[in-house]
């Protein structure tokens, strides 16, 4: 079975494709206008372990209420896996077995500071 795509727009299309987003993940913060690299830095794009679907995606948490962080990423399919403390900032090691992306929260002032993949932890399997 084939589908087509000539329900969007030829241009937008190609912004689509250049931009390594689908109509789901721009929904979700993938920038149509970025190249897929730019977009792959913040977490979105195929998976490098060959599956098909998206990675799930934490960039957008950056300044974001760090305990509403913390659920949304549960709701990705993450599971918290560690956490350090080190003065007023708090560090959430953060797993997901699906993608097996392993990330980390920075967060401080009830707020997340940084989210970036970290690629491994000795709990991150």
């Amino acid at each position: 079975m084939s589908f087509n795509a000539h329900a969007i727009d030829k241009e937008y299309a190609k912004k689509l494709e250049r931009s390594g987003c689908t109509q789901v993940t721009e929904a979700q913060g993938c920038d149509v206008n970025k190249t897929k690299a730019e977009n792959a830095k913040a977490g979105f794009g195929a998976s490098s372990h060959g599956k098909s679907t998206p990675d799930p995606h934490y960039k957008d948490l950056a300044g974001k209420n760090s305990i509403a962080a913390i659920d949304t990423m549960a709701e990705r399919g993450f599971k918290d896996v560690d956490s350090i403390e080190s003065g007023n900032t708090q560090y959430g090691i953060f797993y997901n077995p699906r993608s097996h992306l392993c990330v980390q929260l920075t967060m401080a002032d009830g707020k997340v500071i940084a989210a970036d993949d970290i690629h491994s932890h000795p709990k991150c399997h």
